[in-house]
């Protein structure tokens, strides 16, 4: 057994990458919409340099924007991973699931796979939560970890996976739900869109003008139609 497990840890670790289909930039995919302010947010600024720092995300492209229009705001948050960077589950543990609450965030409402349309056009299903985030209130989060271009599935995600060896044992049901689906090379291209405001996520969805920014992230392969590129 143990042979066997150390065979699929080489396997994984060392097969030959796949093709990269994004091509583009991050930060061109978060572009200037009319009518919207953009700001850029130092990852410095946030848990997830931390979490880079410590060697857990290793990602090849981040960037974090805020968007304001009036009394709507949203803040954008997106990390790409180039094949043969990181293993699925441990891009998948990069979410509010795990790193919100493990950052003092409480996890108030969780819906799996959720559909949504903007515009009359279909989005990839979401990932979808509510956190009580200290002295920020409540965060309504729609996020996507998109595997080879396609949706990672999260219902067998809880709060609080935690890092290091413990946390690894806590994911190992993910990780054989992981090569059943996508083999034993596991270090596929990913990427990681996240969503957050004190907007509702339907009311957001429903909002001409943020339908406008949503289209304009279509890049990013959030759209049923439109893939990475």
């Amino acid at each position: 057994m143990l042979a066997g497990l150390l065979a699929l840890v080489l396997v994984s670790e060392f097969a030959a990458s796949r093709p990269r289909r994004f091509t583009g930039d991050v930060g061109q995919a978060l572009p200037e919409v009319p009518g919207w302010q953009r700001q850029e947010i130092p990852l410095a600024e946030s848990s997830a340099a931390m979490a880079s720092a410590r060697g857990i995300l290793n990602f090849s492209q981040a960037k974090q924007v805020i968007y304001t229009r009036g009394s709507l705001r949203l803040l954008v948050y997106v990390a790409y991973w180039e094949p043969g960077k990181v293993s699925v589950v441990d891009a998948g543990s990069h979410n509010p699931d795990s790193c919100w609450v493990n950052s003092g965030c409480v996890r108030a409402d969780r819906q799996f796979a959720v559909a949504g349309r903007v515009s009359g056009r279909e989005l990839i299903p979401y990932e979808y939560g509510q956190y009580l985030v200290p002295q920020g209130g409540l965060q309504n989060v729609a996020f996507w970890h998109l595997v080879n271009g396609e949706p990672n599935r999260y219902e067998a995600q809880v709060a609080g996976w935690r890092d290091g060896l413990i946390g690894r044992l806590e994911r190992l049901p993910l990780l054989w739900k992981d090569i059943r689906l996508y083999g034993l090379n596991q270090k596929s291209e990913q990427m990681f869109i996240r969503i957050s405001s004190t907007t509702g996520i339907p009311e957001i969805l429903n909002d001409p003008a943020a339908a406008e920014l949503l289209r304009g992230m279509s890049r990013l392969g959030i759209f049923a139609e439109e893939h990475w590129r």
